[in-house]
């Protein structure tokens, strides 16, 4: 039992630590680290809110990531589909906190696209995204979907969305946390589709260069205290896109914070308000 412990503490405490370490050295001599040091209390205040919320994000991840994969309650049909995408390595425990937040605000036809982090490409998932979004969009017809991605899955809504059967059936588009350009940190990643997220690598490249004709508005929210996508200019948002950076937590923290559900709410509610 106390091994348990140590291992447990290690992994909260000593995980944010490395992530963070790492952080630093991506980043130094970088225009956002100097741009997150000028915020109030410095960028020891950016680095400690960070590691705090990271920390506290690698214990809930633990608690819930099991339950994460029981049967999610049964959407209801009322509102606008809402497709949530996960990052890699998690399960649809990741908007456990998030899709309540969504519901309490109203938006109650919410479900949770799952995958396999290992055995599957990006391309794959990216098509298999596709299909569910289909069923979602013919589930409710005259509706148009929503996608929301955090992490890895922002980089697979804005796939998703680059798919002619998809074109002009897409809300709104809202990425927490992507690695628009891919991560240093992928190189350290287990399997390859996590080593296929490198900084400019080839899945970055063949994504959609910009918001095109007849796309959906996109949001990209993003953290100065990012620990997983570095450098800090790989957060850097497609053109045309709305970027809004968030109080500076960790990349899973993303996913608990109130102003980040804040914002994601606000911008829907606007893009659904200005859709015909």
């Amino acid at each position: 039992m106390k091994t348990a412990l140590l291992v447990l503490a290690a992994y909260v405490f000593l995980a944010p630590a490395f992530l963070y370490a790492l952080y630093l050295a991506e980043n130094a001599g970088s225009p956002e680290l100097a741009r997150a040091g000028r915020r109030p209390g410095g960028l020891a205040g950016v680095l400690l809110r960070g590691y705090l919320s990271g920390a506290a994000c690698q214990l809930a991840v633990l608690l819930l990531y099991l339950p994460g994969y029981l049967p999610w309650p049964r959407p209801q049909r009322t509102g606008p589909p809402v497709v949530l995408v996960h990052g890699l390595y998690h399960n649809a425990s990741a908007w456990f906190v998030f899709r309540r937040r969504l519901s309490r605000a109203g938006l109650t036809n919410v479900q949770a696209w799952s995958y396999f982090s290992f055995g599957k490409d990006f391309d794959a998932l990216a098509r298999g995204l596709v299909e569910r979004v289909l069923k979602v969009l013919e589930d409710n017809p005259g509706k148009g979907a929503v996608l929301v991605g955090h992490s890895l899955g922002g980089l697979l809504v804005r796939a998703a969305q680059s798919d002619v059967r998809l074109r002009g059936r897409i809300a709104a588009v809202v990425t927490l946390g992507a690695p628009h350009r891919g991560s240093a940190l992928a190189r350290l990643g287990v399997g390859g589709l996590a080593r296929s997220l490198v900084r400019d690598g080839a899945v970055v490249r063949g994504l959609p260069s910009g918001r095109g004709p007849g796309d959906a508005p996109g949001l990209s929210v993003y953290s100065a205290a990012d620990d997983f996508v570095t450098p800090l200019s790989s957060l850097a948002a497609p053109p045309g896109w709305l970027e809004v950076e968030a109080p500076p937590v960790s990349h899973v923290a993303m996913l608990y914070s109130r102003p980040v559900a804040d914002e994601v709410l606000g911008f829907i509610t606007r893009a659904l308000s200005d859709r015909p």
